[in-house]
């Protein structure tokens, strides 16, 4: 679109986007968003939203106590310049589109800047890993929010989410995508090491979040999920540090932009 303005995503429009605030798995996400809805879909497609701190109170104590104690580990694996392959269910842009870059001594500069690991494997693919919080404090009124990308980032959330989207949405290719993607799932887990998934998350220390747990997060977002039918014109701002969003499947066109400030 333009220097500070984008797409909101480039996923299908059949793939779910699960509930999440902007880049908190970096350490310092965008404050504010703001969403423009150029084209209204043609049915569904909403941009769900959850107030953080309502789910921050109804994580089950256990869980919200190993990530305030621990904080949360991500790993993100990109494709290379070399890979051309647009077909891929979990991954959206390759390491060169999303730094701008083909130089990996650029890619390794901005990496440390923004405390990521770089390891450089296979012919040209990229893994980047960091540890961050879990849950911050908003920057102004000083209260807590549940932000992290566990949600999204587990390797079963796609597919648990689905299923509950199935439940509202109720549609044939509804329910062919959610039983592919149980089927790429397990192929998925079977073929390749979990530190080397398209995205993977684990508690800092590196134990892994359990799928009970992923389902009891989950469970929490949709029991505070708020929904809207987009209209054209429609202007959306977010507070990032208190509310999270999302995407669900659509039908027809759908435009929805999107940017952010600090």
């Amino acid at each position: 679109m333009t220097k500070y303005t984008f797409t909101a995503t480039e996923l299908p429009s059949a793939y779910p986007i699960m509930q999440h605030a902007e880049m908190s798995f970096l350490d310092s996400p965008p404050k504010k968003l703001f969403f423009y809805c150029g084209k209204a879909p043609g049915k569904f497609g909403e941009t769900p939203i959850t107030d953080l701190r309502k789910v921050l109170k109804e994580i089950p104590t256990h869980i919200r106590e190993k990530f305030e104690k621990e904080k949360i580990r991500y790993s993100r694996v990109y494709n290379g310049p070399s890979n051309q392959s647009r077909f891929q269910f979990w991954k959206t842009k390759r390491w060169d589109e999303m730094f701008q870059t083909k130089d990996k001594n650029e890619v390794e500069k901005t990496s440390k800047k923004q405390n990521f690991k770089v390891e450089w494997f296979g012919k040209d693919d990229l893994r980047l890993v960091n540890t961050t919080l879990a849950i911050r404090k908003h920057p102004e009124s000083n209260t807590l929010a549940w932000h992290n990308h566990s949600q999204v980032f587990h390797i079963d959330a796609a597919r648990k989410e689905y299923w509950k989207i199935f439940v509202r949405q109720k549609t044939i290719r509804g329910f062919l995508v959610a039983v592919t993607l149980e089927i790429l799932t397990f192929i998925k887990k079977i073929t390749t090491k979990k530190e080397y998934l398209d995205t993977h998350c684990t508690y800092g220390g590196g134990q892994e979040i359990s799928g009970t747990e992923l389902k009891q997060i989950q469970n929490v977002f949709w029991n505070n999920i708020s929904l809207f039918s987009w209209q054209n014109g429609d202007i959306l701002v977010i507070d990032n540090y208190s509310v999270s969003h999302g995407r669900h499947p659509f039908t027809g066109p759908r435009e929805i932009f999107v940017a952010w400030a600090d």
